[in-house]
């Protein structure tokens, strides 16, 4: 079905047929499914050109899913005001979110790296995972919009976000991910979490903000937000999802 089986192995195809499967989506062009699961570590730098990795159509999946999440959100949430869209698109796609995705389709068993990723746990990294995440969404929208435009894409967003959305979006929404994380940390280490800021981008009526969260000095999440607060809660709630998919992330010497 892929092609240039004796690279990929066996065990990798089968992987992506089992990935197919979930998504509910047969690949009229493989070649972007290939992509979309290749990591930039795996393709030597002269074959790269030819192959292709991941780091451009990752660009585009971020596009794609601010598009179809957005719009998913409006339908759906039609109290909400534009910030509180915002706030919670900006939960959904964000890093941790999007790894948490990339987690339940089992990404991390079809990627190609590189063996300094490979040896280094690349298939679980919270970022790795993330952007591969994105790339497949691309991927999908490259090889289906000819013929479908962006309804295809549309469906398999729906699909595997519809689940995650609360009946009560407000309370999701004012959820204080700042208290939950702090309590948490409270109860652990006897001190409190820190915030700092990453970045700040945007013209004054226009701003963006980065923050990250540490604990013991080590960064546990980020967030990004129109206001620092905002970012603050984001940068919470992400930490949170990784200490309950890593539970490993706090294991730090007291």
């Amino acid at each position: 079905m892929y092609g240039a089986k004796e690279e990929i192995g066996k065990m990798i195809e089968k992987e992506w047929s089992q990935l197919c499967k979930h998504l509910d989506y047969q690949f009229k062009c493989p070649e972007f499914l290939r992509q979309a699961l290749t990591h930039k570590s795996f393709i030597p730098s002269e074959t790269e050109k030819y192959y292709g990795n991941n780091e451009r159509i990752e660009f585009l999946g971020d596009a794609v899913l601010d598009l179809v999440i957005s719009e998913m959100l409006m339908e759906k949430f039609p109290e909400l005001d534009e910030g509180k869209l915002s706030k919670f698109r900006a939960s959904l796609v964000s890093e941790t979110g999007l790894s948490q995705q990339a987690r339940k389709l089992g990404l991390g068993k079809c990627l190609l790296i590189g063996r300094g990723e490979e040896v280094t746990g690349g298939r679980q990294k919270t970022s790795l995972l993330a952007d591969t995440f994105e790339a497949l969404m691309a991927a999908i929208y490259l090889d289906s919009r000819e013929e479908h435009g962006i309804s295809t894409i549309t469906r398999v967003i729906h699909a595997l976000f519809e689940s995650h959305l609360p009946d009560d979006a407000e309370c999701y929404i004012t959820r204080d991910y700042k208290s939950e994380l702090q309590e948490h940390v409270q109860k652990i280490f006897g001190m409190p979490s820190t915030y700092e800021l990453m970045e700040e981008s945007g013209p004054d009526h226009d701003k963006e903000f980065t923050m990250a969260v540490f604990v013991k000095e080590k960064e546990c999440g980020r967030g990004v937000g129109a206001s620092k607060k905002m970012a603050s809660q984001l940068a919470a709630e992400n930490a949170l999802l990784r200490i309950k998919n890593e539970p490993s992330l706090l294991q730090i010497e007291k």
